[in-house]
């Protein structure tokens, strides 16, 4: 009898001490609730304003050489070309950097030399950065030439009499919205202007973006978070006001069981 109590406590005790039943098991993963789901979409948010403006910085300062380089020095079609290629290469995302004189003619093309002759003076972005001062970050937009779709961040340099284009793969900002890529979640957000418009978001083509934005750009505060809803659906959002750029970014997830964005 006191051979099978102990052997009875020392089965006991292999079982508790078990890993195999431990509930400190580090692949062990709780559902998170509601505070968790904010800490999470107010990182993501934070980490998308971030990479935002990291971009809009490096081109901003590689406006500002290129402009110096080509205002001063005066250098051969060739060598301003060169230039502009030896630029993007250190632009992480930028596939192109374009002058543009202010007839919308294109004057240097960093992928192409010669320059296209083709003119932008219809196109949104190009209007814009005539008419403000600063870098200014445009909606996404289709290529004449090349057909593909692009980020155009703009500014007007008086030196150069004419308007530099950094042409940005939307991928390059839209990878810091897919936030919760890999897990069972439902997220996503956007980068728009501070008039609303979609620069890029994720999913692509939400209804809710546009309702989220109008909300947004009502709100007086830089930062904070909200419930939208719609029947059936609740989604947490939580958004950041740049101080240094004309934009807003937002996060997004669900709060409903079946995750699923509406799309009417």
């Amino acid at each position: 009898m006191n051979r099978f109590n102990l052997n009875l406590a020392a089965a006991t005790l292999m079982l508790l001490a078990s890993p195999t039943i431990s509930y400190a098991d580090p692949d062990y993963e709780a559902v998170p609730d509601e505070a968790q789901i904010a800490r999470d979409t107010i990182e993501a948010a934070e980490a998308t304003l971030r990479e935002t403006e990291a971009l809009g910085t490096s081109i901003s300062f590689a406006f500002d050489y290129l402009t110096t380089f080509v205002s001063e020095a005066h250098p051969p079609d060739y060598l301003t070309h060169a230039e502009l290629k030896a630029t993007i290469n250190r632009l992480d995302g930028v596939r192109s950097i374009l002058v543009i004189d202010k007839d919308g003619s294109i004057r240097h093309d960093a992928f192409s030399f010669p320059a296209p002759t083709i003119n932008l003076g219809e196109r949104e972005y190009f209007q814009r950065a005539l008419g403000t001062s600063g870098l200014v970050i445009g909606e996404e937009v289709v290529g004449q030439t090349s057909g593909v779709p692009f980020i155009p961040i703009t500014t007007f340099k008086p030196a150069l009499n004419g308007i530099l284009t950094a042409i940005v793969n939307p991928r390059k900002l839209r990878y810091s919205l897919d936030w919760c890529r890999g897990t069972a979640a439902s997220c996503g957000g956007a980068v728009v202007t501070n008039t609303g418009n979609i620069v890029t978001a994720s999913p692509a083509r939400a209804p809710i973006h546009s309702d989220v934005s109008q909300i947004l750009i009502n709100r007086t505060e830089r930062n904070g978070t909200f419930v939208y809803e719609r029947p059936n659906f609740r989604m947490l959002v939580a958004f950041r006001k740049s101080e240094r750029f004309p934009i807003i970014v937002w996060a997004s997830q669900t709060l409903t069981s079946d995750g699923i964005l509406p799309t009417q």
